[in-house]
């Protein structure tokens, strides 16, 4: 289950990394959940906004480019840097085909620029980071740049002071990753769309240690096709 594999990567920071850096975890962790997004974000019955973003391949993609070969299910991430999305999207290429036997496409989103993994392993920033950053997944990453799209589902957050204390000390450079100075992010929500652009299902966790498990898509697929 991908949840527990992030509940053991959170221990394994615990017990490995220092204690002031634990702390700058912890107290931004603290700060990203007191925030109003759940209140915020778009809901099951809400229509997804229209959108023509870049892949990872720099072709163009536009909701309808998606929402004409059936339902989308949309998932937001934060960036290559994040171990949690990483754990996420191999989850989910690993499992893909469940995915698509629900005949959707599975669609990621994220504010960092396609060469985002590449800046990364050039920056100096720390070993475990770089190494975890996943390089290719057999589905679209989109490019959000300044989070437009997120901003429209109402997802978009900004970082914690102490979270960017903590980046810059493992030698992550945001402002290179993203392309701007804004420090904002998605909430890593999952959306499931029906045909006609309708939210039919939303994970919206306000929490960046947990996120959709394949089997809560599969599930929410089979209720679209019913």
């Amino acid at each position: 289950m991908l949840n527990q594999q992030i509940r053991e990567t959170i221990q394994m920071f615990r017990d490995t990394i220092p204690a002031d850096l634990s702390a700058l975890i912890e107290q931004g962790a603290g700060e990203i959940s007191a925030l109003d997004i759940i209140e915020r974000a778009s809901r099951p019955g809400d229509a997804l906004p229209d959108f023509a973003l870049d892949n990872q391949h720099g072709e163009r993609r536009t909701r309808q480019d998606y929402l004409a070969r059936g339902p989308l299910v949309l998932t937001f991430y934060r960036g290559a840097w994040c171990p949690y999305c990483n754990l996420q999207l191999k989850a989910y290429a690993e499992r893909l085909d469940e995915i698509q036997a629900g005949g959707a496409t599975l669609v990621a989103v994220c504010p960092e620029k396609p060469d985002a993994v590449e800046t990364l392993k050039s920056s100096g920033a720390a070993e475990a980071i770089v190494d975890g950053a996943v390089t290719a997944v057999p589905f679209d990453v989109l490019y959000d740049q300044g989070n437009r799209l997120a901003g429209a589902l109402g997802l978009v957050f900004e970082l914690p002071e102490s979270h960017r204390q903590l980046l810059a000390a493992l030698g992550v450079d945001i402002q290179a990753l993203t392309g701007d100075d804004s420090f904002t992010f998605p909430d890593p929500a999952t959306y499931v769309i029906e045909p006609s652009g309708a939210i039919a299902w939303a994970f919206v966790p306000n929490n960046y240690r947990k996120r959709a498990e394949v089997e809560q898509i599969v599930q929410a697929l089979a209720q679209v096709r019913a």
